[in-house]
Parts: C-alpha cells; sequence; structure tokens
C-alpha cells in the first residue's frame, strides 16, 4: 500500500508541477548525507517518515452489512496517516525555492487524491483518500531532531499528509515479495565493470507500437534499481547484472507488465 502510494505521488508530481523525471529526480530515499553527496542534478525529496493512526477519524461503532440471508457485523476501517518531509535540492538556493514552491502548488490543488493517478491497491480504496500539506498543526515537534538523525543540514521541508483506509481484517492471499538489496559497483574493480551491463529499451503502446509510453515506472527486480521511461518510452539501466533479469513497467491506466530478459540480449524492448 505505501509503495503504491508512493507511485501515486509520483505520477502527481510529474504530471501537474510538471517534472520531467529525466532533469529533475524524485526520491523516496531518506535524505541524509550521503543520499545527497550522491545528487548530480536537482531533486525532489519524498521522505516518509512517520505512520499512525488518525485517531480523530477513528469509527467507534461497526458496520453492518447482509449477505446469504445473514447479517455481519464487523468494524469499519482504521486511518491512517502517511507523513511525508518533502524538500527541493538543487546548486542554487533560488532553484530551490522555485521548484519547493511549484510542489507546494501541484499538491495544495488536491484536497483528495486523483482518482485517474492511483496506483495499484490505492484503487481499492473505500472512500477518497484526503490529503493535506504545509498544515501547521502537522509540523513535527522534533523537525531539527530529524535533520540531525540524518546528519544533514537544516532546510526548508513541506509535511505532507495522506490518509488511508486500513481494514485489520484483512488477508493476503500472495507471499510477500521483497525488493533484492541495491548493487553498488566498484567502478575502481574491473571485474566489477565486466559483471555488469547496459540495457536501453522502450515502452511501447501494444494498440499502437510505433508509440511510446512516456512516464511508464521501469523496474530492475534483480537490483532494485527503477527509472522512468522518457517522452519517446526509452529507458536505460546502466548497470544490470547478467543473467536472467525480471523487467516490471508501471504506468498509469494500465496494468503491470512483468518481462524476463536475458543479459546480454539482442533486444529489451517491452510491450505493455
Amino acid at each position: 500500500m505505501l509503495a503504491d502510494l508512493d507511485e501515486t505521488i509520483r505520477q502527481i508530481l510529474i504530471r501537474h508541477v510538471p517534472l520531467d523525471p529525466t532533469e529533475i529526480e524524485i526520491s523516496f530515499e531518506a535524505p541524509d548525507r550521503e543520499w545527497s553527496s550522491r545528487l548530480t542534478r536537482p531533486a525532489v525529496n519524498c521522505f516518509l517518515y512517520d505512520v499512525r493512526e488518525n485517531v480523530r477519524l477513528r469509527v467507534a461503532g461497526w458496520d453492518t452489512r447482509r449477505a446469504n440471508g445473514q447479517a455481519i457485523r464487523q468494524k469499519g476501517p482504521l486511518r491512517i496517516d502517511a507523513t511525508y518531509q518533502i524538500t527541493a535540492w538543487a546548486r542554487a538556493p533560488e532553484d530551490e525555492h522555485r521548484l519547493l514552491w511549484r510542489v507546494l502548488a501541484a499538491l495544495a490543488r488536491f484536497m483528495t487524491l486523483p482518482p485517474d493517478l492511483l496506483q495499484g491497491s490505492l484503487k481499492d480504496q473505500p472512500m477518497p483518500i484526503p490529503a493535506s500539506i504545509g498544515q501547521p498543526e502537522q509540523m513535527p515537534a522534533n523537525f531539527a531532531d530529524l535533520w540531525q538523525a540524518l546528519e544533514n543540514r537544516i532546510r526548508p521541508a513541506l509535511t505532507y499528509v495522506v490518509t488511508l483506509a486500513l481494514d485489520p481484517e484483512i488477508t493476503f492471499t500472495r507471499p510477500l515479495t521483497l525488493t533484492a538489496p541495491r548493487i553498488e559497483l566498484d567502478r575502481e574493480d574491473p571485474l566489477a565493470v565486466r559483471r555488469a551491463l547496459e540495457v536501453r529499451g522502450r515502452v511501447r503502446d501494444r494498440q499502437d507500437p510505433s508509440r511510446g509510453i512516456a512516464g511508464a515506472v521501469v523496474l530492475l527486480a534483480e537490483t532494485g534499481d527503477r527509472t522512468m521511461s522518457d517522452a519517446e518510452g526509452r529507458f536505460v539501466f546502466s548497470a544490470a547484472p547478467r543473467g536472467r533479469i525480471t523487467l516490471i513497467v508501471r504506468a498509469a491506466g494500465r496494468d503491470e507488465v512483468i518481462q524476463p530478459a536475458t543479459v546480454p540480449s539482442d533486444s529489451y524492448d517491452v510491450e505493455i
């Protein structure tokens, strides 16, 4: 659910700021000193730092529904606040401020998440998903402590809160699949370079293969790396492991596609 929320926020930023993912990085990593030291281009960081129940929206009563001639009583869903700290990163302070203001304007536009951009399990939420940004009561009391824990300098941040519904009685029928750890290659090690290859491909419209799909998220399951297709639907992974790999493609309004491939290979094209 939270991963789908991350992807929904990414799509809102791409569509409504708008942000070009090839020019501005959208990251959900902790904005610690190590992360910021790796930046090579402007970035918007959406750091999920707090998840807790919204007790003001707690439902005390029971819902009753009838099925097969029986009355079934169950408690209403819990309401869970997912709180993000959103920051802008650029070389010049005026660029950071300009970027942060545009992000604020885009997110403040929606009191509930736009249904057409909901990703994955968010489409099954039983009610509209409220969202708010920059509210005084949402400012963390330990704001300075947060940045001290991240070992980074304090900077302007937007507090963004999205409230999700959680049914505590829900059961999961599929096994839990976790992303493999990120593989960091030592460029000083020739063997490490030889063990990885660059993979390029294109996400195409199944109905019109000549048309590329822009803004699709492509995930390399074996390393956890992800990238976004450009205006022509093209994507690239600069360090893919050799052997069998799995590409997972997600695009707004379309079903997820899982595409196996082999590295090296003659083609890495993915059709959705």
